[in-house]
């Protein structure tokens, strides 16, 4: 059964309410935002909810059963809280969000939390930006354990892989710029498709802190599965990590030299060869 505080509790039950909800987001790289449904800021737990820039949420459904209830969060497209160069370079991804009931008048009497978990997928208008809102019920819709496969199911570098990343990294400057997916470095010598499936994270210029996933890499020139948010200019530095593309023998064996902990089965028999018929002695 649900508690409240008592200072609360108590004003719900005299049916004379000044309730307001509120929204919290907490990003992954720690920064915290407030917003409220009240005409007036508020500061709860010492973080300020504002009563701008203007917010609307969908109505919460909360089922009995397992289904995980969506809600979504439409704002201005304006680029007060949402910059399209923060949503498009993943800065918003996973976030942690809480929505809970106060007392505008007396927000000291603490909280009624109404939901909890994680923003999903973004949608951007011409002059709107809709969240989606998951609740904690999306984590029972994982699957647990992994399915066998032929290619590696760890990702590079990460607590499966182990493999050492130091190696592999490479730090440079763009010197070449064909759109917002492709550009070139003239200082890159590393043969081609050494970067496909790799990472690259810009540390300068109207970019820096976006992360994107490398496609094509060759003779020196990048071709991004994204464009990025603001166009690429010249001089830029970035940060490219070279791709696996999970293969045993190309990419763990000859590529990464890291076989002992290759995550899958290269040598599993396939459907047809398990299949087939028995062949005469």
């Amino acid at each position: 059964m649900k508690s409240l505080p008592s200072a609360l509790a108590t004003h719900i039950a005299s049916r004379s309410t000044t309730l307001a909800a509120a929204l919290r987001i907490t990003r992954t790289d720690g920064q915290v935002f407030g917003f409220t449904s009240h005409d007036q800021d508020a500061r709860i737990g010492g973080v300020p909810y504002l009563a701008n820039p203007g917010l609307q949420i969908t109505d919460i459904v909360i089922a009995a059963n397992g289904a995980v209830g969506n809600l979504e969060l439409t704002t201005l497209h304006d680029g007060s809280v949402f910059t399209l160069a923060d949503v498009l370079g993943g800065k918003w991804r996973n976030a942690a969000f809480l929505i809970f009931r106060y007392n505008w008048q007396s927000p000291g009497d603490g909280i009624d939390i109404l939901l909890a978990g994680t923003v999903g997928e973004f949608q951007l208008l011409q002059n709107t930006i809709i969240a989606e809102l998951r609740d904690l019920r999306q984590y029972l819709q994982q699957g647990i354990g992994d399915a066998s496969s032929k290619n590696c199911r760890a990702r590079l570098g990460d607590a499966r892989c182990r493999k050492a990343l130091g190696g592999f990294t490479y730090r440079g400057a763009i010197t070449g710029v064909s759109s917002g997916s492709v550009f070139s470095a003239s200082d890159r010598t590393e043969p081609s498709g050494w970067f496909d499936e790799g990472q690259i994270t810009f540390n300068s210029g109207a970019n820096i802190g976006f992360v994107a996933k490398i496609k094509v890499f060759s003779g020196g020139s990048f071709t991004l599965t994204q464009a990025t948010p603001v166009p690429l200019a010249i001089g830029d530095t970035y940060t490219a990590i070279a791709g696996c593309r999970k293969r045993f023998t190309e990419d763990c064996q000859a590529k990464f030299d890291n076989v002992l902990n290759f995550v899958g089965e290269p040598h599993r028999k396939g459907l047809n060869d398990l299949t087939k018929p028995a062949a005469a002695a």
